[in-house]
């Protein structure tokens, strides 16, 4: 009886740092500042820097020094590549359109961690400022975008195109197009096979940044058949076009 409530005062315990990790306020770093503190060697750093995106994100194009934890799997994977609690922290993801930078500090803050920071203007804004990048990217790919309309269209005749969603599952979960397919971009190179040889492949994320990297990585497998929701799953929202939740479609 006594480890049963040893146990559930755990879990209580956890469950509050959770709470108080997602009330409270984020502190952030601009690029500026992070330029000017990422010199040197990273093993002299007093800081880690942490790409909060997946894995094929990071293999492309990240900041010099940066160690990867997708933000879907922080919780498990962050004690384990950062040890000491009091060290500072310093995630980014795509930019301020992007939400794995602000979910990763977050459930770093539950997890005990002291001195956590976002870096909210993320790849993007390091990138226009012509700050070095480590990473091999992909081949040159450029899918051609679909507009929301013009696609809830197409899905409505024969032949219609099979449109994948290439975000992690707690986000595909969360809302995405009806009907698409959850194929998180870790996940392509295993299952790419999966989809249809005779049907056009439209590819959807949040808002538009991973879908050209998802392009070019199916492009990479030998598929020609490509396009890319302009303006992701947001653009179709915000067209009034038919949504739906859950794990439905993890085929």
């Amino acid at each position: 009886m006594r480890n049963g409530s040893i146990g559930l005062a755990v879990v209580c315990t956890l469950a509050a740092a959770a709470g108080r990790a997602e009330e409270a306020p984020l502190n952030f770093i601009t690029t500026e500042q992070l330029a000017a503190r990422a010199k040197g060697a990273p093993a002299s750093w007093n800081f880690t820097i942490v790409d909060a995106r997946s894995r094929v994100e990071y293999g492309e194009g990240r900041v010099p020094g940066a160690i990867n934890c997708p933000a879907s799997e922080a919780t498990q994977l962050l004690p384990k590549l950062v040890k000491d609690r009091a060290r500072e922290l310093i995630f980014y993801c795509n930019g301020p359109n992007c939400t794995k930078s602000q979910k990763a500090a977050r459930a770093a803050l539950a997890l005990g961690y002291k001195r956590v920071l976002e870096y909210n203007e993320g790849l993007p804004a390091w990138g226009k400022a012509k700050l070095p990048l480590d990473g091999k990217p992909l081949a040159a790919f450029e899918a051609p975008a679909i507009a929301p309309e013009a696609l809830a269209e197409a899905r409505a005749k024969p032949g219609a195109p099979v449109v994948i969603d290439v975000r992690d599952r707690v986000e595909y979960d969360a809302f995405h197009v009806l009907g698409a397919i959850s194929m998180p971009l870790d996940s392509i190179r295993l299952r790419y096979k999966e989809l249809p040889k005779d049907r056009e492949v439209v590819i959807s994320c949040h808002a538009g940044h991973q879908s050209p990297i998802g392009a070019r990585l199916l492009h990479s497998l030998g598929r020609s058949d490509l396009k890319r929701l302009d303006g992701g799953v947001i653009a179709w929202q915000q067209k009034g076009l038919p949504t739906e939740s859950g794990s439905l479609a993890h085929r």
